[in-house]
């Protein structure tokens, strides 16, 4: 079978166009990784091109495995074909130039649950309260001023109040105490990489040289960051091709920047464009609605999706008179569908905000109908697992986080004042808690606690050599650390099938890879999405956020009220607020293969302390009959659009700024002038604002301290 086989007319010129630089718009079910794929192996197949010097980036594992799987399925194998996320790449990168960036090969990487050891450490040293300063709020903070550059000098020197300037010692403590340890968190993965082609040639030019062809997904959803990554790696000489939906780009509050991919054409004056309209998932009265809505943002790359399938039936558009109300309803269309023959498996319900949830949730447990919420606690965030990793983690890094976590788990009667001690000792001597502690045993001086401690952890090290097998040694630690005793006696069974689950996946893991234990825990700090096999009849509940890149028979989207949908804070906290939220439901729209039932409700919301009415995304999907109307409602100004017209007012003040300089906005507040461009100047504002160009013409700025 030919591989191009199956393929309509606009995927197979997003297949085989002949150019240096490829943007490929491919909207929501239209095929883009069966376009993706087959790209790459009819550059292998007609163009023969070596497979080994081609790299594909995808933006989750879920997503990379799947490109694999299709490739060995297409190929004889995937014959060396380079698919991964950006963050495991950069990690290859990292392993290879530790040296260069002054690290151990076997660098931690940390995740949340990391991060918020160190934070724990700090907050004890300064004597602060999770109640007054939330671990969620300072690493929003840490993670803002990263990846914009304000170093821990520049947030001291910005704290303009008693809250900023804990969040800053936090920040200076956490950021030291990475040092310390040789670790680095999610944020460092990307910005180390950043920095090193920045400023080493050399080691540009070597990476630039490791691959000739990038492809990279999602590419509506890259960062500053990431893009300037991957303009590194293609460099002058490499092909670039990329795919997309701007219709998509749903997180721009976490720093996705939807103009790389619409402004692609400007930045690659040669580059060809193919977009992908033919739609193989919904059917066209959905797709309908879906384009309506979307025909309301402006800035965008002009599509409309057809359906492969037929009309279907009507969407279905309803306003209850409360929550309750509406609930009830969505549950008479469940239970009506399954009468009917439909699998509650096949109904997913849709909301905005996650407490929209909790009335349908009364009714569906009222009325026997079982349901999930999807997006639960991931596989590798179970504490079974951190556990078991933390273990690890010890005979593979000695890690101060780890030491804290298996030392506890099961609890060995070692206490904190002990562990303090311990850790005061480390920091001192600039060694690892574990080097101090078995400095100690080994001189005889260590309490029996502490040595048996010792001593276990020193077996586990001592198995590994010996057998060379990570499965091996995970069945040895549940069976000698007391692990399985913990959840036998809690009989906590489900715990150690999940334990068993990563013994199986690391056997896969030695088996496909050479990197041995300390390649497992880094690839287990990154592999934070493994999919979730569910099976039952249940019906999923979700956030639209969760839905991204997945399908369902009949969608419920509930809660289709102003200010829940579009969400009153997304409009008032960012510029292009409304626009994303119009893309957000774009998404949840199309996630509808045949059913698609929209409701509001006109009860009290007590979130938002006023009475419900309906979405203007329900009237802009509806008729053409109520699109005069929602041309009117457009066209009122929001507060926000207000404020829009009040930032662009010409200057008053012929101010001139310098780097450092110390300004004060009438929106963002403080702030500190990083570069001054011929027409902008680039200005980090305190959290949460961070980073932002802001018109040297604009009125509302003046230098700290000037009052006029």
């Amino acid at each position: 079978m030919n591989y191009l086989d199956g393929l309509n007319k606009e995927q197979r010129e997003a297949v085989e166009v002949n150019a240096k630089y490829v943007r490929v718009i491919a909207g929501a079910g239209s095929g883009k990784t069966r376009v993706l794929t087959t790209r790459i192996v009819h550059l292998i197949m007609e163009r023969a091109y070596n497979p080994r010097k081609i790299c594909a980036i995808t933006f989750t594992n879920k997503a990379a495995n799947e490109m694999k799987h299709r490739l060995e399925s297409m190929l004889t194998s995937d014959m060396g074909v380079f698919v991964s996320t950006i963050h495991a790449m950069c990690v290859r990168i990292i392993r290879e130039e530790f040296e260069a960036l002054g690290l151990v090969r076997n660098f931690t990487i940390l995740d949340t649950a990391d991060q918020q050891v160190i934070l724990r450490e700090a907050y004890q040293e300064y004597g602060y309260q999770r109640k007054e300063l939330s671990y969620k709020e300072v690493l929003s903070y840490i993670s803002e001023h990263k990846v914009n550059d304000i170093s821990v000098k520049q947030a001291h020197k910005m704290a303009s109040n008693f809250q900023d300037e804990r969040k800053a010692k936090v920040y200076d403590y956490y950021q030291n105490r990475l040092k310390q340890v040789f670790a680095l968190d999610f944020d460092d993965l990307l910005l180390k990489v950043r920095d090193l082609f920045r400023k080493s040639e050399t080691i540009l030019n070597k990476w630039q040289h490791r691959f000739n062809v990038y492809l990279v997904d999602e590419f509506q959803d890259v960062d500053h960051i990431q893009y300037e990554i991957i303009d590194f790696l293609v460099g002058n000489d490499n092909e670039l091709y990329v795919v997309g939906d701007p219709d998509q780009t749903i997180y721009s509050w976490r720093g996705a920047k939807m103009h790389f991919i619409v402004d692609f054409e400007k930045t690659y004056p040669t580059s060809k464009t193919v977009t992908l309209h033919q739609n193989y998932r919904s059917t066209q009265n959905i797709l309908d609605s879906a384009n309506k809505l979307i025909k309301y943002n402006l800035d965008r790359v002009e599509k409309d999706l057809k359906s492969h399938k037929n009309s279907g039936e009507p969407v279905v558009f309803s306003n209850l008179d409360d929550e309750s109300d509406e609930a009830y309803w969505v549950v008479r269309q469940m239970k009506k569908l399954h009468s009917e023959g439909a699998s509650y498996l096949d109904m997913a319900v849709l909301y905005r905000s996650n407490y929209l949830s909790r009335s349908l949730e009364r009714v569906l447990m009222d009325l026997g109908i079982p349901y999930i919420i999807y997006g639960g606690i991931r596989f590798y965030d179970r504490q079974e697992i951190k556990d078991m990793m933390s273990y690890l983690r010890m005979v593979s890094h000695g890690d101060d986080l780890a030491l804290r976590r298996s030392i506890a788990s099961p609890k060995r009667g070692i206490g904190p004042k002990t562990l303090e001690k311990y850790f005061n000792s480390a920091q001192a001597t600039s060694k690892t808690m574990y080097e101090v502690i078995k400095e100690e045993v080994d001189s005889g001086k260590a309490k029996p606690r502490i040595q048996e401690y010792v001593t276990l952890i020193e077996s586990f090290k001592a198995h590994y050599v010996a057998k060379d097998s990570i499965e091996d040694l995970m069945i040895h630690i549940l069976e000698h650390s007391g692990l399985r005793k913990l959840y036998e006696k809690d009989e906590e069974i489900e715990r150690l099938e999940n334990v068993k689950a990563l013994m199986g996946e690391a056997k896969v893991f030695e088996e496909m890879s050479s990197e041995g234990l300390a390649g497992y825990v880094q690839m287990v700090s990154l592999y934070g999405d493994r999919e979730e096999v569910l099976e039952g009849e249940f019906v999923r509940l979700m956030t639209v956020h969760a839905s991204k890149g997945l399908e369902f028979d009949t969608v419920f989207l509930i809660g289709m009220n102003d200010g829940i949908f579009p969400n009153r804070n997304a409009i008032i906290e960012r510029q292009d607020g409304l626009t994303e939220e119009r893309r957000l439901a774009y998404v949840a729209i199309t996630r509808a293969m045949h059913r698609l039932y929209v409701s509001s409700n006109a009860g009290f919301n007590y979130v938002l302390s006023q009475r419900n009415k309906a979405s203007r995304f329900m009237q802009e999907m509806d008729h053409e009959k109520t699109l005069h109307d929602v041309k009117g409602i457009i066209r009122n100004e929001s507060p926000k659009e207000t404020a829009l017209k009040k930032f662009m007012k010409p200057a008053s003040n012929n101010t001139r700024f310098k780097p450092a300089d110390q300004v004060v906005h009438d929106d963002f507040g403080e702030g500190i002038v990083l570069a001054v461009n011929e027409t902008t100047l680039k200005i980090a504002f305190n959290y949460p604002y961070g980073t932002k160009q802001i018109a040297k013409e604009f009125s509302g700025l003046r230098l700290k301290g000037d009052l006029t």
